[in-house]
């Protein structure tokens, strides 16, 4: 099934609605078709997009740090 990137990509523009403007475009960033998709926007909406993810990762910096090993993720721990 396709996606219609240009209609997902109208809803993000259109909404007030951050996370759900960010599941959207998660959701086209985890195709190769959704990710050329981005790669080709116009400069406001290439903007945009950049101001979306900023605000992401600014968010998950108060989310403990997690660690990616055997397929699974776990909370890393400091040790103290």
């Amino acid at each position: 099934m396709d996606k219609n990137y240009q209609r997902l990509w109208k809803g993000i523009t259109k909404t007030n609605d951050e996370t759900k403007a960010v599941q959207t475009l998660i959701g086209i960033l985890a195709d190769k078709e959704g990710r050329n998709f981005i790669l080709h926007l116009g400069r406001s909406d290439a903007g945009l997009c950049i101001d979306i993810l900023d605000r992401v990762s600014h968010d998950l910096r108060l989310l403990p740090a997690f660690v990616v090993s055997d397929g699974l993720a776990r909370a890393s721990q400091s040790i103290t």
